[in-house]
């Protein structure tokens, strides 16, 4: 079973609303574009406590169905402006292109504060969650530095993270920048 038939499943009253709501985490297997546990949590955010109420439940597999939308969409922007340049003779990929298919610490929106309170929303999550040892402390700053401007970072700012994004070795450290990224609207592609 494929994202549709799980969806197809969660809006089926006759089912249980348990089932309905493991129908609807069986979605977020198939797309989680901020992870697995922040989509959850986001979705809930958005629409409500999605495992009691059933408005709510219907609201967040709307909202998870638009943003899944708008990825493929741009997934398949991606893939027509790759062949153009392949026919062009560009073999590889400009620098800075979305890799087609991936998705990652980015909602796909229509409208980008929605975008924006999603990567913010991850952010804490990874904030909160975060082993005192686990990041160093310019990238911690930064994370926090984010969360209290809702994103809007400082020129100084944008150098650190200009700096980590080029020296970021593991997904450790490339999933809170991308976050921060996402947060601040300078996403590219």
């Amino acid at each position: 079973m494929g994202f549709t038939e799980r969806a197809r499943r969660v809006r089926d009253g006759r089912l249980a609303h348990g089932r309905r709501v493991a129908a609807l985490c069986s979605c977020v297997g198939w797309y989680h574009p901020i992870g697995h546990r922040a989509t959850l949590s986001f979705l809930g955010e958005l629409a409500g406590p999605y495992q009691h109420h059933e408005s709510a439940l219907l609201r967040a597999l709307e909202a998870l169905e638009a943003s899944r939308a708008v990825w493929r969409e741009e997934v398949a922007s991606f893939l027509d402006a790759r062949v153009a340049q392949k026919r062009l003779g560009r073999r590889v990929p400009a620098p800075g292109g979305p890799p087609p298919g991936r998705m990652g610490g980015h909602w796909y929106a229509s409208t980008p504060d929605v975008s924006r309170r999603a990567a913010l929303h991850a952010l804490k999550l990874w904030e909160r969650d975060l082993r005192p040892d686990a990041a160093n402390p310019e990238l911690r700053s930064l994370v926090r530095s984010c969360i209290a401007t809702g994103g809007r970072l400082t020129a100084g700012q944008l150098d650190v993270l200009s700096h980590q994004r080029m020296s970021a070795e593991t997904e450790e450290v490339r999933w809170p920048i991308t976050l921060v990224v996402s947060a601040g609207g300078q996403l590219e592609g």
